[in-house]
């Protein structure tokens, strides 16, 4: 009986386990998308305001992130996630 007891804990304590895990991987994706979102709207602001040159329009938002967006003080691993992004 006691033993019993102790795999019906130890499920529940995993069972625990790993839907915390599960509910914190799923806002880590969510704020990484957030991320992404912000810098996709950052470089169709950015887009807009020096939409004349045409060099910068031909350029992939990954490219344009590198470009631009670094002097603004975004890391380079924020536009490693537009690359993800556009492989996909």
């Amino acid at each position: 009986m006691l033993g019993r007891l102790k795999i019906i804990a130890a499920l529940l304590l995993v069972g625990a386990v790993a839907l915390t895990g599960a509910f914190q991987f799923g806002k880590y994706k969510q704020r990484q998308e957030g991320v992404i979102q912000q810098l996709q709207s950052d470089i169709r602001a950015e887009r807009k305001r020096v939409k004349d040159d045409g060099k910068i329009r031909n350029l992939s938002d990954y490219d344009f992130c590198i470009q631009s967006l670094r002097r603004r003080g975004v890391q380079s691993a924020d536009c490693e996630q537009l690359r993800r992004l556009a492989q996909e």
